[in-house]
């Protein structure tokens, strides 16, 4: 998990006031022992100022705290917004385009028996099926991501999950010279989740993973146990790689449906996008940080069944 570092600067604004105070403080002593040898008088100065310099500060980081949680609570608000007229839109187009879809791939079925003999035709209705089946995957994928489908909770354990999930991505892993690191925690909580739209979380945070590393890095999934509340607690899942990393200007979008930093053509843009309604309808979060010099962490939480 990535740590926030505090930069010179950053550590001057948080502590502003108090930095002046001390300087007062010394400007003041200074003055005074050049005109009186009054001790307690100056200790006590010293202080109050110290005193009301910290008081003032506290105040400021706290408000200024609040603005940022108001701010970020307003950008999840639009994005709740955008997704849910984005999905009454996004399944009028899915189930018009479906139907239609399937009896095109029905026929390309049709033609390519009767078609064997000419390589030519055989060869156009090849191309023609894949890009029928990869529109096909487009719109599952939207079904998916605007159907409002009632999950079938059980109470697992995450790394059996996770480790059926990896068997997926075996060859991919491979192929790549992608290490693969796994950190469970003992005495993981149980989850009440979909199993099967948990592991689909996985498989898309995993395959953007792998295509993020070129050749040769390292994938590390964890999962570890974090009190989030006196006497509550949730199961924390972290996924980092050491792929080519996300933009500042771009990680907010990250979450948009259709919206993707890869370079290919072929993706659809709808991963991290299903991922997270998953998680929503989990009652969990997910968050992603990244640099663009490389690296990119996603933290998803989720209510430990448990409380011990």
């Amino acid at each position: 998990m990535m740590v926030k570092e505090y930069t010179l600067r950053q550590q001057i604004e948080r502590n502003g006031l108090i930095l002046i105070a001390l300087f007062m403080i010394l400007i003041y002593w200074i003055i005074d022992s050049l005109a009186s040898d009054q001790v307690l008088s100056r200790v006590l100065i010293a202080c109050f100022v110290i005193i009301y310099g910290i008081f003032t500060q506290t105040l400021i980081n706290s408000r200024k705290e609040a603005l940022e949680e108001k701010e970020r609570t307003q950008k999840q608000l639009i994005q709740s917004e955008k997704l849910a007229a984005l999905g009454i839109v996004a399944a009028g187009i899915a189930h018009e385009v479906k139907n239609p879809l399937a009896i095109i791939i029905q026929g390309v079925e049709y033609l390519r028996t009767s078609a064997d003999s000419d390589v030519h035709i055989a060869d156009i209705l090849e191309r023609i099926k894949k890009s029928a089946f990869r529109a096909d995957s487009i719109i599952k994928g939207l079904l998916s991501f605007t159907r409002q489908m009632p999950i079938q909770t059980e109470q697992v354990e995450i790394p059996p999950v996770i480790e059926e999930t990896l068997s997926f991505i075996d060859h991919q892993l491979k192929v790549k010279h992608i290490k693969l690191v796994k950190q469970f925690s003992p005495g993981l909580p149980k989850v009440t989740v979909d199993s099967n739209q948990i592991k689909q979380v996985f498989l898309n945070l995993l395959l953007n993973s792998i295509d993020a590393i070129k050749d040769r890095g390292t994938i590390t999934i964890s999962a570890e146990k974090v009190e989030s509340a006196p006497g509550e607690s949730h199961l924390q899942i972290t996924l980092a790689d050491t792929g080519c990393g996300i933009p500042k200007d771009r990680i907010e979008k990250v979450f948009d449906p259709f919206y993707t930093t890869k370079d290919s053509s072929g993706n659809a843009g709808l991963g991290l996008s299903i991922a997270k309604g998953i998680i929503d309808k989990h009652h969990g979060t997910v968050q992603i940080e990244s640099e663009s010099e490389g690296g990119t962490c996603v933290i998803i939480a989720l209510p430990a069944s448990d409380p011990a």
